[in-house]
């Protein structure tokens, strides 16, 4: 995901558009297999492995996201001053969604390490899985754990 910007866009529309999207992906695609993962109970020892597998890819996808967010709200506060006419409502909606990305942060932290770090956002390159069924960690292949088949 691409971090440059449109500057045939105002500043505060982009990052309107890049939360909005950071928003989308959190709901649509990530928090349905969280709350699949949390109750695991109904899922096969199969279904369990995929279901890790899919939250780490669409984790790090929106962790991709949440940095494209987090960089448009950077720009849009040293251009202009941030002062264009939608500035307060980017801002508001950007506070609402770095929230929401916090609160789903800590619900994927037992089965995705992730640290996160309070001032650059998130960092996907210590992901990890966890299994958190025995509370081990699989085992590691190049820094990330190895995929259900």
């Amino acid at each position: 995901m691409s971090t440059s910007f449109d500057l045939s866009l105002p500043s505060d529309i982009t990052l309107l558009l890049r939360a909005d999207a950071e928003r989308s992906w959190l709901r649509r695609e990530v928090i349905p297999v969280l709350r699949q993962v949390e109750s695991r109970e109904l899922l096969s020892e199969e279904e369990v492995g995929a279901a890790l597998a899919y939250l780490e890819a669409t984790w790090t996808q929106a962790t991709a996201r949440a940095r494209a967010t987090d960089a448009a709200f950077a720009h849009l506060h040293t251009r202009n001053g941030g002062h264009n006419a939608l500035t307060g409502s980017a801002d508001r909606y950007h506070t609402f969604v770095h929230a929401l990305r916090r609160i789903v942060a800590e619900r994927i932290t037992p089965f995705v390490e992730l640290p996160l770090d309070a001032d650059q956002g998130l960092q996907p390159e210590a992901l990890r899985v966890k299994d958190a069924r025995g509370e081990t960690q699989l085992p590691q292949a190049g820094g990330c754990a190895p995929r259900a088949a």
